[in-house]
């Protein structure tokens, strides 16, 4: 037990260097920038407007053959008032890295995901602090996603209302909140300068019912409604940018890399643009960072210090004009000056009048991975499970202290590493010279058997592989049905023969993985419109085999109600109180629980079947009869189990699986921690009751969940910015619209 605790420690230890040297934070400053080709103090008088619509996907405006598009865009480039482009963001694609991606034009690490459902200040130099420091007397105005509130607390914006980003249950009320805002603006342009607002309604929708609904047109409808609305008020000066933050799957979730994720638009919509009615821009692709540079020259103001985006010169040229190629020539000179600053090496030799090729250079060395901390790491995880698959001593976990110990005081991984080969050698060889390792098989000559032992070996080989790790669940289908298929040829046996039908029938449930992602499942079939009453009748089956499993050892009369909660929920039968009764399922199954009615792996299954969306209530049957016949304690089976469970619901390796709305199940008001909880529940419940036996598996989540969060708060503070004070209160929900929308979210 000892060696399983330093084993799991070493490990845990190695995993956090791993992530170091893999994900660096990003190499930004805390320098400002002075310079600017803007010497006045007093910005010209035009307004600039910034329409930032979550989960705006690229085809929504330039896909002009389907219906799910913008309207209004294309009205507009008819009048030659409109430059669009295409802009890629880089992974993660989720709402806080893409902010700071355009506020400060860097490349945020894949840590900013954790701080995701909980940002911080932005400390780092970026365009508001710049606007603010440069034009005090100005105003900014901001409406909608209180994530802004969060990175900037202080006082930068002059009125703001920030709304609840994560009530993914929300379609209507929240962007209905931003409008309103936003019009009562447009009645007072004189009284501002920079308006932000950010719409959440359509990643929202998204979320919960994919990227191609009947609500995803309303609502690009509406999108269409205000954009009209806005260039009505719009005079000569001003200008309008229509942008996303990231884009959304077919199946409604981001976080990815694929096309529809990192894919967004980029309009421009000003009076003052002459002569692009033909105008090839749409054609044109750059980074979602080349917004930064381009809204400070838009904003008046110097380009933020870490900034590693390039100048979209065509809107400068067509905005400014002739009048000021001065100016023109002033902004690229500045631009490629600020670029060569985060240049490592400044040789002759990488000089370039090419601005995508400095942009190019500076993004190589702004997130490099550290190739110490990767080796040091890797060498962690080596030796500490060699020691425990030896089952050696204790003591010859020295080996590994030293090592780490070396290395904290030379900072040196080659000679660390030497003297940590040869005092392994020599621990390990004098603490267990008289040992006798038994290196014999355990299993007998079962194949099957046998494939238990071998497969994690070829489930690591398969880990070469770019794409078996795309599409690792075709792995672990495989190793489930070869498993049950030699255990039934072995057996003989009608249980596990029935268990292997079940697990090839559930397989073609769930579509996931990246390259066929987009071809039609079970779940999908269920889920449209015309289908719902064989979904209904699906969902009373399982509901009824899910009484009998509850039921099957002992008979629990109050368990009865449980399916019955989940349906009335689900189908939304007795109206408004419908969103309640989650409340009721949550107490009953902890007072079973508490009175040693439900064990531990009941009663997550339990918690599943109310958070998973009705289509997998099949799934959620068939693990529970898996968890039923399978009597086995050995790890390997019950890994193979678990992982197979993971992919069964639909998840996969990248986070546009994850089903955020989830969280919300009954929960009225917003409680991050609960939603988080339901949330991983939703994602790796079906997986957890094969791993209720291995304590240490628990642990090690828990630990490594709690260092990772400990880690990333350790985060360097800029003197530039004041103590902010605390933000302002959230938004209040409870109305009777925002009960509506809930208790329509889920039917599906």
């Amino acid at each position: 037990m000892k060696s399983q605790l330093f084993v799991i420690c070493f490990h845990l230890f190695g995993f956090i260097l791993l992530m170091q040297g893999l994900f660096p934070y990003s190499s930004s400053t805390n320098n400002i920038t002075n310079r600017s080709c803007f010497d006045s103090q007093e910005s010209s008088k035009h307004h600039v407007i910034i329409m930032l619509i979550d989960a705006l996907r690229a085809d929504y405006v330039f896909n002009r053959n389907h219906s799910y598009v913008l309207k209004s865009i294309e009205k507009f480039e008819e009048k030659g008032k409109v430059l669009s482009y295409k802009l890629r963001s880089h992974s993660p694609t989720v709402t806080l890295p893409r902010l700071k991606a355009l506020l400060t034009g860097t490349i945020p690490s894949f840590w900013d995901i954790i701080f995701n459902y909980n940002s911080s200040k932005l400390e780092s130099d970026n365009l508001l602090f710049q606007y603010k420091r440069k034009y005090p007397e100005n105003k900014i105005i901001f409406y909608g996603d209180d994530t802004w509130i969060k990175l900037f607390p202080n006082d930068i914006f002059n009125r703001s209302k920030g709304l609840q980003s994560f009530f993914v249950t929300d379609f209507k009320e929240i962007d209905l909140n931003v409008t309103d805002g936003l019009y009562e603006e447009l009645n007072r342009m004189n009284d501002w300068n920079l308006l932000i607002v950010h719409y959440l309604g359509l990643d929202h929708i998204g979320h919960a019912y994919g990227a191609f609904n009947s609500f995803i047109q309303d609502k690009l409808i509406e999108y269409d409604q205000i954009i009209e609305n806005i260039l009505l008020k719009m005079t000569k000066n001003d200008i309008l940018i229509i942008t996303g933050d990231h884009g959304m799957a077919d199946k409604g979730g981001h976080g990815g890399s694929s096309y529809a994720e990192t894919y967004v638009p980029a309009i421009f919509i000003s009076h003052q643009f002459k002569e692009t009615k033909y105008s090839n821009s749409m054609n044109e692709e750059y980074l979602q960072i080349d917004l930064t540079p381009t809204l400070s020259a838009l904003l008046e103001i110097s380009i933020p210090s870490n900034n590693l985006g390039i100048l979209i010169e065509n809107i400068l040229e067509k905005f400014y004009q002739k009048t000021k190629s001065n100016l023109l020539k002033c902004l690229i000179h500045d631009n490629e000056r600020q670029l060569y600053s985060l240049l490592s090496n400044k040789k002759s030799s990488t000089y370039s009048n090419n601005l995508k090729l400095i942009r190019d250079q500076a993004m190589l060395i702004s997130n490099q991975q550290d190739l110490i901390i990767l080796l040091l790491s890797i060498t962690l995880f080596f030796s500490s499970t060699i020691l425990l698959c030896f089952n050696i001593e204790i003591k010859s976990f020295l080996s590994i202290i030293i090592l780490i110990l070396l290395y904290t005081i030379t900072r040196k991984l080659l000679i660390s590493l030497s003297i940590y080969a040869i005092c392994f050698c020599f621990i390990v060889i004098r603490m267990n010279k008289t040992k006798q390792i038994n290196y014999k098989l355990k299993y007998g000559n079962k194949i099957s058997n046998l494939f238990l032992i071998f497969y994690p070996l070829l489930h690591l080989i398969s880990l070469f592989s770019s794409s078996f790790i795309e599409e690792e669940h075709q792995i672990w289908y495989y190793f489930l049905s070869t498993y049950l298929l030699l255990k039934t040829i072995e057996t003989k046996s009608f249980k596990i023969l029935f268990i292997f039908i079940l697990s090839r029938f559930i397989r073609s449930w769930n579509q996931t993985g990246n390259k066929w992602l987009n071809l039609k499942d079970v779940g999908d079939f269920l889920n449209q419109s015309e289908n719902g009453n064989i979904l209904f009748l699906v969902h009373v089956i399982s509901s009824i085999i899910f009484i009998y499993l509850l039921n099957k050892p002992r008979q629990y009369s109050i368990s009865y109600l449980l399916p019955l909660i989940v349906i009335i929920y689900r189908w939304n039968l007795i109206g408004d109180l419908s969103s309640l009764t989650p409340l009721l399922y949550y107490a009953l199954i902890i007072l079973l629980m508490i009175v040693n009615r439900f064990s531990l792996e009941t009663f997550l299954f339990s918690l599943l079947y109310i958070l998973c969306r009705s289509h997998n209530s099949v799934i959620i049957i068939v693990h529970m009869i898996f968890y039923r016949f399978i009597n086995e304690n050995d790890a390997r089976l019950l890994f193979l189990f678990s992982q197979s469970a993971f992919y069964h619901l639909g998840n996969s390796n990248s986070f546009v699986t994850i089903d955020i709305s989830s969280g919300f199940v009954g929960i009225p008001i917003y409680i991050p921690i609960i939603h988080g909880i339901f949330i991983y529940l939703s994602t790796y419940d079906c997986s957890t009751p094969f791993f209720i036996g291995i304590i240490s598996t628990i642990a090690t989540i828990s630990c490594l969940i709690i260092m990772i969060y400990y880690c990333c708060k350790k985060k360097k503070r800029n003197s530039a910015w004041i103590e902010s004070p605390p933000p302002p209160p959230p938004y209040n929900y409870h109305n009777q619209s925002y009960q509506e929308a809930i208790n329509r979210s889920y039917h599906s």
